[in-house]
């Protein structure tokens, strides 16, 4: 954790729970990392969201573990009139 701006370094896990895919930086809510993580990607050629989860694990305890959980599509139907 980084005391000076609030943020902290994230795991975010493949599928599996176990393989590192990447390392985000998230800023702290109220003292405590965020419950869920979206990450813009692509979902057949269109705009998506990679969906983390926060794990219970103490494994990552200067790293919060957040295993995949789902790929969310974004449609026009998702835009505001």
């Amino acid at each position: 954790m980084d005391a000076l701006t609030r943020t902290i370094k994230a795991a975010l896990l493949y599928e599996d729970g176990r393989t590192l895919d990447s390392v985000v930086v998230v800023p702290l809510i109220g003292g405590c990392p965020p419950g869920e993580i979206r990450v813009a990607t692509l979902f057949a050629g269109a705009l998506a969201y990679d969906v983390y989860e926060l794990a219970d694990e103490e494994q990552y305890s200067s790293m919060p573990a957040y295993p995949y959980r789902a790929t969310v599509p974004v449609t026009t139907d998702d835009l505001a009139d």
